[in-house]
């Protein structure tokens, strides 16, 4: 048989299953958040916002302007924009301090003749040249006179220091020499300048930059780097950077001598904490309750319960940041679903423990009750007790209508409202209609809700939902959604899912797609539902011809027949043809060979008896009357359909050019564990091999029953060429032929006398 029985040799003697190893979302791509901190003022702690992804410390503009320039804002007596002293500090040089200047700042003081702070400026943008940043070599090839010159520039800040009488004045020289000495790893410089100036002084923004540099010198301690954390917005980042590894607790609790600084000490530890804090919070709480660090790490625990409730229960990935390491289970195979919903279900009591916290705080005694309230929401609704969660979110709502948390709000009382119900029962009530019409692109927010849906039985409404997920291209962005279907204990990596066709396509029985495909034509024309439903109306046609795919996996055809005959002529011509491509674009997706009679890679197998067009729908129809007529006892010719039949399989299955019957893409993947319900068959060609048995026993031709044989050897994928059971038996019983069907002769050679 030209070429085929060549191909065939060659490609499927070599073939083995393997398991799929290949990508899979993780981390921050997969970290489920319904309670962003974007709603909430907390840009200073930006940085420190619960995430998957590694710690890197980015540069954040942590307010409109640095503590800074509004200092000096406040020195000209609000006249000069900030923006403009901004602009001089940050953008401009030293040789910008000349009366002609074009800047606000500098005009103003040339205006009022405040020479020494020209001075001072002059001098500072001079250092700056020497400070990090500025100076820096990689080469290290002017190491030294950098030095030099740096050392320089500290004796001149230290006679500025001793001799300045403004007190303004006075403390700024001393923070330009404590930086400089930093940069020049001074440190008995540090330490003697800090002490002198700054120990007994006002603790503004300049005490508490100085005491960041304060933090490398020996003398520092534990309490010192918390205290910098907690109240100095613009040098937190670099606060824990630098000294995350070498703060101790006990040690900065030892020191701290009133309320403010031990809570600071708690407030230091929580910051990166991935664990639960809530002891942590609790001591900050009776120490200071007015505290905008706790009001900012409550918000960081809800994002902690959020991880480990939500991303396994809603999506079944393990929670992004996996804290307790249970990827493997102690018997060493990956978790399932079963055991990620028990372990949701056990983070939900933790939950519970933060809620009964939250409720023994007096919110009149918090720096921000709104975001206590807020949390207080979202506590109810990951303890299932939607009831209440309703109610606090309607007095949330009438309490504080002009929140920019109100949407997120009102998305905790829908979801609340959807899984307050019944198995079997569960609707959209029209009270939540407003509401996911103006989150329809919330995609965190409708999967959710449409996996409450899903867990209760409402499964049109739940894919209607789902289709509005990652829609228009969008599955790349922040708010997307990635999710895997149920987990077997014996599962590598799960097949993902980015959007909902994917992923009925894989997950959902023939059964279950039926009833969603049902559903479409009862649809009503009111305007929530047309919105909702879009994707499915406008895929039906898709969805329908998956219907009948799904019923040839489970190898019911006539359901398969009578799926296909619903879709119009248009949709095949547009899909499944060399000129008309739809979604259905893979690149080979078409039928060009009929599975009846043609092979890949072969020429000629069998001459066609009928010309059709190649459609699903045209190759069911056929493939449902050749086993009627081979079945039928009466039928001369039941070898010669069964033997069509077969072919018909084997092109449908992995090796075939009609894999299109079974699959909407072709892989040769072998998961072993979650799969396609016909995942064994599609890949190791049962229903062809039981065809071209049935053939051979009701041949009547010897070379024919012989053909049978060794087509059955080919479709046997279970044994390697050379072990497969059948070429033994056809050595055995037809002699004659075994030197022809092994070699590579074209069918219509083969039959020659």
């Amino acid at each position: 048989m030209k070429n085929f029985l060549l191909f065939i040799t060659l490609c499927l003697s070599s073939w083995k299953p393997v398991h799929a190893c290949g990508y899979s979302p993780y981390g921050e791509d997969v970290r489920y958040s319904l309670f962003s901190p974007q709603y909430f003022n907390y840009t200073s702690y930006q940085s420190f916002y619960y995430n998957a992804s590694e710690f890197g410390f980015p540069e954040v503009k942590v307010t409109a302007y640095d503590a800074n320039i509004l200092d000096w804002y406040a020195f000209t007596n609000k006249q000069v924009a900030p923006a403009s002293i901004e602009y001089f500090m940050y953008v401009e040089s030293a040789t910008s301090l000349t009366p002609d200047s074009e800047n606000d700042f500098v005009r103003y003081l040339y205006k009022n003749k405040l020479q020494s702070v020209i001075d001072y400026l002059s001098l500072a943008k001079e250092c700056e040249v020497y400070t990090a940043g500025y100076d820096t070599d990689p080469w290290e090839r002017n190491t030294e006179a950098i030095k030099k010159t740096r050392s320089e520039y500290i004796d001149r800040l230290i006679r500025k220091v001793d001799t300045e009488t403004n007190a303004f004045l006075k403390r700024r020289y001393a923070f330009l020499l404590i930086r400089m000495a930093y940069y020049d790893d001074q440190t008995a410089v540090i330490e003697q300048y800090f002490q002198r100036h700054f120990t007994t002084s006002k603790k503004d923004f300049l005490y508490y930059w100085s005491l960041y540099f304060y933090c490398f010198t020996p003398k520092a301690t534990s309490l010192d780097i918390a205290e910098v954390m907690t109240n100095s917005p613009e040098k937190r980042n670099a606060t824990y950077y630098y000294f995350r590894k070498k703060f101790s607790l006990s040690e900065a609790l030892a020191v701290a001598k009133t309320n403010q600084e031990k809570s600071s000490a708690y407030g230091y530890v929580c910051m990166q904490k991935l664990d639960r804090s809530l002891d942590y919070l609790k001591q900050m709480y009776s120490l200071q309750s007015y505290s905008e660090q706790l009001d900012f790490l409550l918000l960081r625990e809800i994002n902690k319960l959020e991880d480990w409730i939500y991303t396994p229960y809603f999506t079944n990935y393990l929670p992004s940041i996996d804290y307790v390491n249970t990827w493997w289970t102690e018997s060493g195979v990956s978790e399932s679903t079963h055991s990620l919903r028990l372990r949701s279900e056990k983070d939900r009591l933790y939950a519970k423990e933060l809620l009964e916290f939250v409720n023994t705080v007096d919110l009149r005694k918090v720096k921000d009750p709104v975001v206590w309230r807020a949390a207080k929401i979202q506590l109810l609704y990951m303890t299932k007790n939607y009831k209440s969660c309703i109610r606090e979110a309607d007095l949330f709502l009438k309490r504080y209508p002009k929140e920019s948390s109100v949407a997120q709000i009102e998305q905790m009382k829908v979801l609340s409202l959807v899984a307050d119900q019944e198995y079997g029962k569960a609707v959209i009530p029209k009270e939540a209609h407003s509401i996911i019409e103006k989150n329809i692109r919330e995609s965190h927010f409708i999967f959710a809700l449409g996996r409450e849906l899903e867990f209760l039985g409402n499964l049109p409404d739940a894919a209607a939902l789902i289709s509005n997920v990652n829609s228009e291209g969008t599955w790349w962005e922040a708010n997307s959604v990635a999710w895997q279907g149920n987990r077997l204990k014996k599962s590598g990596n799960m097949r993902y899912f980015y959007d909902y066709f994917s992923y009925l396509d894989f997950v959902y029985s023939a059964d279950e797609l039926k009833r969603i495909v049902d559903h479409l034509a009862t649809v009503s024309t009111h305007h929530f539902d047309q919105l909702i439903y879009r994707e499915l109306l406008e895929s039906k046609g898709y969805l329908s011809d998956l219907l009948g795919t799904k019923y040839i996996r489970e190898d019911r055809l006539q359901d398969a027949l009578t799926a296909f005959k619903t879709i119009d002529k248009q949709y095949w011509e547009n899909n499944y043809s060399n000129w008309e491509r739809g979604r259905l674009d893979y690149g080979d997706y078409i039928f060009d060979k009929n599975p009846f009679y043609d092979f890949k890679y072969t020429p000629v197998f069998i001459t066609e008896r009928e010309q059709f067009p190649l459609t699903k729908l045209t190759i069911t129809e056929r493939l449902i009357d050749h086993i009627r007529k081979g079945n039928d006892a009466a039928n001369p010719k039941r070898a010669y359909h069964y033997f069509l039949v077969a072919n018909c399989y084997f092109n449908m299955s992995q090796y075939g050019h009609s894999w299109m019957m079974r699959r909407f893409s072709s892989t040769s993947d072998y998961n072993v564990g979650e799969s396609f319900v016909d995942e064994d068959e599609y890949r190791n060609n049962h229903l062809a091999r039981k065809y071209y048995q049935l053939a051979y026993s009701h041949a009547t031709d010897k070379k024919f029953k012989a053909l049978c044989l060794r087509m059955e050897a080919y479709a046997d994928t279970d044994h390697y060429e050379d072990e497969r059971p059948n070429y033994q038996r056809l050595k055995k019983e037809f002699p004659e032929y075994y030197e022809d069907l092994s070699g590579c002769y074209s069918l219509n050679a083969y039959f020659k006398p």
